[in-house]
């Protein structure tokens, strides 16, 4: 893999050129939102040192039944950082205040959340309240399950070279968000290499102010999560939290996807992309 190499996919510029551009209020600057399609409101959030191109698999498909609602979280991508000190509460608050703008502060959405953006989407479903009619868990952290071991993710800041910080993010997406390396392509390392170098805000600013269980109890809306049956971040605690998630909310549907990692979305889509029509809608 060469410097060249880091040009933008073809794919993640057709999603570019097809998405609407909104901005909503954030800190000092703006919140950026994409949306495509239209139908229902779906917000996609997604996970920590991401931006929307964590969902760049799943969009065009997704777009043909429901508005898509894709911003990048505060801090993340290109939106303004949240004011200091940073934590789940003010920006699950910016991300509300921004779905409110778009859709109208009275109109009812779903919510897919992947990893860090399902402990956040928690947070914004509690102060929707009834609103929200399904929120739909990717992988999430803050069940308080406990966490599998990985292996120690690569440093690449200091790298002198793009072709060596390149093989860093190589190594650090075969060791926390896919199982088959081959998922590692070039959309995949754009991803990592551009989100990685903007992001500010990181799952260490928001994992420790707060978790799943603060929010979800009470919780009015369906509830769904799904999973990579290899997903690092659970490792062999993985059925911890289908536990911890039926405790939250009686009830809710729990499904892995055989073969994929943490971040299933990509790894998996059309299966994924099929199994979450069917919970958005009830089945």
């Amino acid at each position: 893999m060469t410097a060249a190499a880091i040009s933008r996919p073809i794919l993640i510029e057709t999603l570019e050129r097809t998405a609407e551009r909104r901005a909503t209020p954030v800190g000092d600057g703006d919140l950026i939102w994409r949306i495509w399609g239209n139908g229902e409101p779906l917000v996609l959030l997604h996970g920590g040192t991401g931006s929307w191109m964590h969902w760049m698999r799943n969009i065009q498909d997704l777009a043909r039944d429901y508005m898509l609602l894709v911003p990048d979280i505060p801090g993340s991508g290109e939106s303004a950082s949240p004011e200091m000190p940073t934590n789940v509460e003010r920006v699950a608050a910016a991300l509300l205040d921004g779905i409110d703008r778009i859709i109208g502060a009275e109109r009812r959405f779903s919510i897919a959340a992947f990893s860090m953006g399902g402990l956040i989407s928690g947070y914004v479903a509690k102060h929707a309240g009834n609103r929200v009619t399904c929120l739909v868990l990717v992988g999430a952290v803050g069940t308080t399950a406990r966490r599998g071991t990985m292996a120690p993710m690569k440093s690449w800041r200091r790298l002198p070279t793009d072709d060596a910080k390149l093989a860093a993010h190589r190594t650090n997406l075969e060791i926390l968000m896919v199982h088959d390396p081959k998922a590692v392509d070039d959309p995949a390392l754009y991803m990592q290499f551009s989100n990685a170098e903007r992001s500010r805000v990181r799952g260490k600013h928001i994992n420790p102010t707060g978790d799943l269980s603060q929010t979800l109890p009470g919780f009015n809306g369906r509830l769904a999560s799904i999973w990579g049956e290899h997903d690092a971040t659970a490792g062999p605690y993985l059925f911890e939290r289908r536990e911890k998630l039926e405790q939250f909310k009686p009830g809710s549907s729990f499904d892995v996807i055989p073969g994929a990692g943490h971040w299933v979305q990509y790894e998996a889509p059309d299966v994924f992309n099929r199994l979450l029509r069917q919970r958005l809608n009830g089945k």
